[in-house]
């Protein structure tokens, strides 16, 4: 038996480690970690065969416009595009965007989190965070109760109508998120999964720092990595 291809399995799941472990993302993951190491590396190979293909010189797109302003054109567009899919799955219900449904499956898998929790890990500044969360309690989806340590913080829970409203939209938003993949291959939703992952890993930490670092500093940090 040749051991090669096992051998080479081995330094990718190293490597995928190594790079997952500052960021926290490997272990948040894990009982999705093989689908994450799965989109690591599918991009990871994908990036050795273009790196092995590229003609030296700088990159530029089709259209003459560089990488990283169309990265930031076309995924402006697709949360645009996801956006107005998921407003049409709402219709008829009290949920008016993708946000309200996202806290909500939040409090299902998280249960009795802080307004601070919830606004942070759904990437939002407070005071859209709040009110949003306003907004699902005022509709009978949401209920805070007191901290148990802290008198001065509530902690969130869906109530029964919540749980029931998430069963009723949960077919809609799988379709919903069906279309957002549009045509891509499972290979390539794999990949697109591996880079945006990446992405979310460089972001988080600088949404949720103190943010007194400038532009310009941000910049010169990600250059020295």
């Amino acid at each position: 038996m040749k051991y090669g291809l096992i051998r080479q399995l081995i330094d990718y799941a190293e490597a995928y480690e190594r790079e997952t472990a500052h960021t926290g993302g490997a272990a948040e993951a894990t009982n999705s970690e093989m689908v994450y190491f799965l989109a690591w590396l599918n991009e990871r190979v994908a990036a050795e065969k273009r790196a092995d293909q590229a003609a030296e010189g700088p990159v530029q797109s089709v259209s003459g416009a560089a990488p990283d302003t169309l990265i930031g054109k076309l995924v402006t567009y697709l949360y645009r595009y996801a956006r107005s899919l998921t407003k049409r799955a709402l219709t008829d219900t009290p949920l008016v965007s993708s946000d309200d449904f996202a806290y909500m499956i939040s409090l299902m898998y998280k249960p009795l989190q802080t307004k601070v929790e919830l606004i942070q890990y759904n990437i939002h500044e407070k005071t859209t965070g709040m009110e949003i969360i306003r907004r699902l309690i005022a509709n009978g989806l949401v209920e805070q109760q007191n901290d148990e340590t802290d008198k001065r913080s509530k902690r969130l829970k869906l109530t029964d109508a919540g749980v029931a409203m998430l069963h009723q939209i949960w077919p809609r938003m799988v379709q919903t998120s069906i279309l957002i993949g549009g045509p891509l291959s499972n290979t390539e939703k794999l990949q697109l999964v591996g880079l945006m992952e990446r992405l979310h890993q460089f972001h988080n930490p600088i949404f949720l720092s103190d943010r007194s670092e400038s532009t310009e500093e941000l910049v010169r940090e990600l250059q020295k990595k």
